[in-house]
Formats: C-alpha cells, sequence, structure tokens
C-alpha cells in the first residue's frame, strides 16, 4: 500500500505536489486543531548545487515572521528541517514564535540539527519519528582558515592553562600554537559556546517543563529548582563534542 501511495506522488507534477501538502496539511490542522508550518530546506539540492546557502539566517526569520503574523490560531506546530545556521536567528525566531501563540509544537521527522535542534528545544512538545533527528548544539566557529568546535577550541586552551599551573612546561607545538590566539578571539569562541547552552538553561524550564510536576519513575517532586539543575545537565551534554565525537551525530528519538 506504501509503495502504491509513493508511486502516485511520484507520478504528481510539482503543482499536484504543492496541492497536495496543503490538502494533508489542512486535515492535520483539523484533526489536531492547530496551525502547521512547514520549514524544510532541500538538502539533496544543496549537495547538487555548489555554494547553495541552506543554512538558517534572519532571512527565514523575516519570512517566518511575516507568514505567521496575521495567524489567528492559538497553536502552532512547527515540522523543521535543517542542517543548523545562526544561533542569534533561531532566537529570534522562538522569541516570535512563543510571543504570538500559546503553544509551540515542534515535529522532527527528518534532521533538524545544530540551530534547529536549539529551536526544537524550546518546544511545549516534541513530536519525533523513527526518523526523525536532532544533534549536538556546540557552536561551529571560523578560526582562521577553518571552521571548529568551540567546545574543543575553549577545552584545549583551558587544559593547557591547566597543565601550566600544575607546573608542567608547555611543549614547542603548543607554544607557538597559543602565541597566535588573541584574548579576543578566545573570548568570541567561548561567548558563542555559551549562548547555545544559556538558551537551552532558559528555553527548557520554560516551556517543556512548564507542566512538569514529578519524575516518571522515582515519583520525585520537581520544582523549578529541579526543572534548572535538569535543563543545565541537558545543556551541558548538548554542547561536548568529546561526548559525540561529530557535530553531524544524528540522536534518535
Amino acid at each position: 500500500m506504501n509503495e502504491s501511495l509513493i508511486s502516485q506522488y511520484i507520478k504528481m507534477s510539482t503543482l499536484d505536489l504543492q496541492n497536495e501538502l496543503k490538502r494533508l496539511i489542512g486535515l492535520y490542522n483539523k484533526a489536531k486543531g492547530t496551525y502547521l508550518l512547514v520549514y524544510a530546506v532541500d538538502f539533496e539540492k544543496a549537495f547538487r548545487i555548489q555554494g547553495l546557502n541552506i543554512n538558517l539566517t534572519m532571512n527565514d526569520y523575516q519570512i517566518i515572521h511575516e507568514l505567521l503574523r496575521q495567524v489567528k490560531q492559538s497553536k502552532l506546530d512547527l515540522y523543521l528541517e535543517t542542517p543548523g545556521g545562526s544561533g542569534e536567528a533561531a532566537e529570534d525566531i522562538v522569541n516570535f514564535l512563543h510571543d504570538k501563540f500559546e503553544t509551540v509544537d515542534f515535529l522532527i521527522a527528518g534532521e533538524a540539527k545544530s540551530a534547529g535542534t536549539l529551536m526544537a528545544m524550546s518546544a511545549d512538545e516534541i513530536y519525533m519519528t523513527d526518523s526523525g533527528s536532532l544533534g549536538p548544539i556546540d557552536a561551529q566557529v571560523r578560526v582562521g582558515r577553518s571552521v571548529v568546535s568551540a567546545f574543543d577550541y575553549v577545552k584545549w586552551i583551558d587544559d593547557k592553562r591547566e597543565e601550566v599551573e600544575k607546573g608542567t612546561p608547555l611543549n614547542a607545538v603548543d607554544a607557538a600554537m597559543l602565541a597566535q590566539i588573541s584574548p579576543g578571539e578566545y573570548m568570541g569562541v567561548f561567548h558563542a559556546q555559551e549562548f547555545a547552552k544559556d538558551k537551552l538553561k532558559e528555553w527548557l524550564p520554560k516551556y517543556k517543563f512548564k507542566h512538569w510536576n514529578e519524575t516518571e519513575t522515582r515519583k520525585v517532586k520537581v520544582d523549578e529548582e529541579y526543572k534548572a539543575k535538569t535543563a543545565e545537565k541537558i545543556a551541558e551534554k548538548m554542547i561536548n563534542h568529546a561526548t559525540w565525537r561529530s557535530h553531524g551525530k544524528s540522536l534518535k528519538i
């Protein structure tokens, strides 16, 4: 039956597919009593066309703002597929959505990585399929000619500082590398890392944990302090590049 449905979609024109998508969104909205917005980038097209930017930017915030500003419903569901992008754009989108709607749920059936994961962590509820994936949120920053993990960059410098404080002299290679790092560059990378942590620590207790009153298995009472500590643990783990080894790591349901 699924093969038959897929075959039908393959034979459809672009216009027919657009109309079918609108029909399905209408059915979804009626069944769930919400307003569904689909934000999905074409990963395959980006691989085919060199230089095509599919990352989340402030332009996306402006478009989403324009699409939703006159919507009257109180509930929003956002279907999200993105490789990530600007954390600042993610923050502006999240703030706009929660200012406008009483509840904001995220649907994840494909990849919602990096800044996409950051956005999803602001949801009142996250709905995921087995095919959906979130990812680590360690900031990716440009240092010289390379894009590196902010977590790795900060940790390496902090480890070297600790070695020196314990009396271990730096070898020539480490000394040469550290000599090229300015305080401004280090602090810029440090704050890029802390930005993602701060957002999770703010958004999880405010939205996802809003109605969390007791733990599931041990039935421990959950207060605001418990929510804050849990959010901090999650934030620390989500930025820890040493745990995931890859910024593109898929974190499944």
